[in-house]
C-alpha cells in the first residue's frame, strides 16, 4: 500500500522550497526578479556612485595579443561574455519555436513577425524625428538602434498580473511578436555594434558556424559540443571584431530540437533558468546603475537622448505595432487574435514598449564611449519603460475579452500548444 504524499505545514522548509520552485515557473518570476536588480543598481549606484562605477571598471585581465579586449574589465566580462548565455537562450527558443512551436505555422507567423517589424521601425523613426528636432547638430542620432528590443520578462510579467482582462490568444501574439523582435534585434545589433572588422577572423566564425550546420545533422543528443562550438565562435567573433555574444544566438539556433533529438531540449531548461535568474539580473545591475541627480540633467546631448528615447519606446512601439496590425487587418491578410479589440492591441502595444535589458546592451555598445550620452540612455531607458507599463496597464484594465461565435474556427494546432507554453512554463528572458 503506498503512502500518501502529505502537504507540508507553511513553515516547513519544504513549502517554502516548493513555492520558490512554482513561482520559478510562472511569468512574473523573471520579471520581479529584474525589478528587484534594476531597483538594487539604482540604490547602489545613488548611494554609492564613486564605488559602483569603480567595482564594475575593475581590470580583470593585462592586455594581451590573443586575449580579446572585450573582456578587459569586470562590466567587459558581464557585456560581452556572460550574456552570451542570454543570446544562446534566445537562439533555443527560436529554434524550438520555428521547429514545433508558433513559428511553424506561417497563420500564425505573419501577423506578430510583421507587427514587430512594424514596432522596430516605429521606435526608430521617432527616436531620430525627435533626435533632429531637440539635437540637430549633435551625434546621438546613432542611437537609434536603441529602442527597439522588446524585453519579454516585463511585458509577460506585466501581462500575467492583468490576469484573465488578456485572452489567451493576445499572450500568444506577444510572445511570437517578442520571439520576432529578437530575431531582428539580434540582426540589427550585428550590424550596428561592429566596428573595424577583420575578415580573416570573421571568415574562421563563419566556418566555425558552418561546422556546426554540418554537426547538427550528424549529432542530435549530445549537447556538449555544441557549447565547446559556441565558445569557438564566440573568440572568433570577439577577434573579428563582431559582438560576440551575438554567437550565443547563431548556435543557439543551430541547435537540433525537432523530433527525437534531445540535445536542445536538454539544453533549453537550464540555459534559461542561467539566463532568467543570473545572467539577467547581473546584467542589469552592472549596467541599470544611474544617479538620478547627476550631470546628465546638465548635458543637452544626454537630455536629448533620454527625451527622445522615451518618445521612441512609448509612442513609437505603440504606433508601429498599431498601424502594422491595422494594415494586415484592413488588407484581410489576417485577423486579430480570437477574443482581442483593438483596446487590447493598443495596449499590449504599449506594454511592448518596455525595455531595459536588451536596449542597455545597445547603448552600452553605441553610447559605451560618452558617457553622458550613455546615462541619458540609462535614464530613458528607464522613464520609458515605467511610462509604458503605465499606460499599457492602464489601457488593459478597463478591456475586456470579446466572446467568439459558436462556430468559429479552431484555433490552430502550433496557437494550443504556445498557448501551453506561455501558461506553464514561458521563458522570462526573450
Amino acid at each position: 500500500m503506498s503512502r500518501e504524499r502529505t502537504t507540508p505545514p507553511p513553515w516547513h522548509p519544504q513549502a517554502w522550497a516548493d513555492a520558490l520552485i512554482q513561482f520559478g515557473r510562472t511569468e512574473t518570476a523573471g520579471g520581479v526578479v529584474l525589478v528587484v536588480a534594476l531597483l538594487g543598481a539604482l540604490a547602489w549606484a545613488n548611494l554609492d556612485h564613486h564605488g559602483y562605477a569603480s567595482f564594475w571598471s575593475t581590470r580583470v585581465a593585462q592586455r594581451s595579443a590573443a586575449f580579446p579586449r572585450s573582456l578587459a574589465t569586470l562590466g567587459d566580462v558581464v557585456d560581452n561574455g556572460l550574456m552570451t548565455v542570454f543570446f544562446l537562450a534566445i537562439g533555443l527558443e527560436i529554434g524550438r519555436e520555428v521547429a514545433e512551436g508558433s513559428l511553424r505555422d506561417r497563420r500564425n507567423v505573419l501577423l506578430p513577425a510583421v507587427a514587430a517589424l512594424g514596432g522596430m521601425a516605429g521606435a526608430a523613426l521617432v527616436y531620430l524625428a525627435a533626435i533632429t528636432i531637440i539635437d540637430p547638430h549633435g551625434h546621438a542620432a546613432k542611437g537609434w538602434g536603441i529602442p527597439m528590443a522588446t524585453d519579454v520578462a516585463f511585458t509577460l510579467g506585466a501581462l500575467a498580473l492583468l490576469g484573465p482582462r488578456v485572452p489567451r490568444p493576445l499572450r500568444v501574439f506577444v510572445l511570437a511578436l517578442a520571439v520576432a523582435d529578437d530575431v531582428g534585434a539580434v540582426v540589427v545589433l550585428a550590424l550596428v555594434a561592429s566596428t573595424k572588422i577583420h575578415l580573416l577572423w570573421l571568415a574562421g566564425g563563419v566556418l566555425s558556424l558552418g561546422g556546426v550546420f554540418g554537426l547538427r545533422r550528424r549529432v542530435r543528443h549530445l549537447w556538449w559540443p555544441y557549447l565547446v562550438a559556441a565558445v569557438i565562435t564566440w573568440y572568433l567573433f570577439a577577434r573579428a571584431g563582431i559582438e560576440p555574444t551575438l554567437a550565443g544566438a547563431f548556435v543557439g539556433l543551430l541547435i537540433p530540437v525537432a523530433g527525437a533529438a534531445r540535445a536542445g531540449r536538454t539544453l533549453e531548461t537550464p540555459v534559461h533558468l542561467l539566463s532568467s535568474y543570473a545572467v539577467l539580473p547581473v546584467f542589469v545591475v552592472a549596467n541599470a546603475g544611474v544617479s538620478l541627480t547627476g550631470a546628465v540633467w546638465h548635458s543637452s546631448g544626454a537630455v536629448s537622448v533620454l527625451s527622445s528615447l522615451v518618445a521612441a519606446r512609448i509612442l513609437g512601439k505603440m504606433a508601429g505595432i498599431t498601424l502594422a496590425v491595422a494594415v494586415l487587418v484592413r488588407l484581410g491578410v489576417c485577423g486579430l487574435p480570437v477574443g482581442t479589440t483593438w483596446r487590447h492591441i493598443a495596449g499590449v502595444s504599449l506594454l511592448c514598449g518596455m525595455g531595459i535589458t536588451v536596449p542597455l546592451l545597445f547603448a552600452q555598445a553605441l553610447f559605451g564611449t560618452t558617457p553622458a550620452l550613455f546615462t541619458g540612455a540609462q535614464l530613458g531607458l528607464l522613464v520609458g519603460t515605467v511610462g509604458a507599463a503605465a499606460l499599457g496597464g492602464g489601457v488593459l484594465f478597463g478591456a475586456r475579452a470579446t466572446v467568439p461565435p459558436a462556430d468559429a474556427a479552431p484555433t490552430a494546432p502550433a496557437v494550443d500548444h504556445e498557448e501551453k507554453e506561455v501558461e506553464g512554463h514561458a521563458d522570462p528572458t526573450d
